[in-house]
């Protein structure tokens, strides 16, 4: 394969994360503020988040709480992008981050 360089591009930093919880996979909609704002309310340093990210862990929260908006009893609100197929198109909570500091 050949490497192609990327320059002078625009990052759209909404992104679909998923979290563990209660021993289950959800998928959040969480952009890089609100994510930067979590590591802070948690007090993790960009140092933490290498070790975690060098060592493929998943990054625990325990000061943040996620508050999960969900519609008409549905398992979750639906997030539509043509880059997933209509099978694999995932489940989505928008979330609200509050935490302790």
């Amino acid at each position: 394969m050949k490497p192609v360089e990327v320059k002078n591009f625009k990052l759209y930093t909404t992104a679909v994360i998923s979290i563990e919880w209660k021993k289950e996979l959800l998928n959040v909609n969480l952009d890089l503020a609100l994510m930067l704002k979590m590591m802070e309310i948690e007090g993790l340093t960009k140092k933490d988040i290498e070790r975690y990210s060098e060592a493929g862990q998943p990054i625990p929260f325990k000061k943040v709480t996620l508050l999960l908006f969900v519609e008409d009893d549905k398992p979750g609100q639906y997030y539509t992008d043509e880059s997933f197929c209509e099978d694999d198109d995932p489940t989505v909570f928008y979330v609200e981050v509050r935490g302790e500091r």
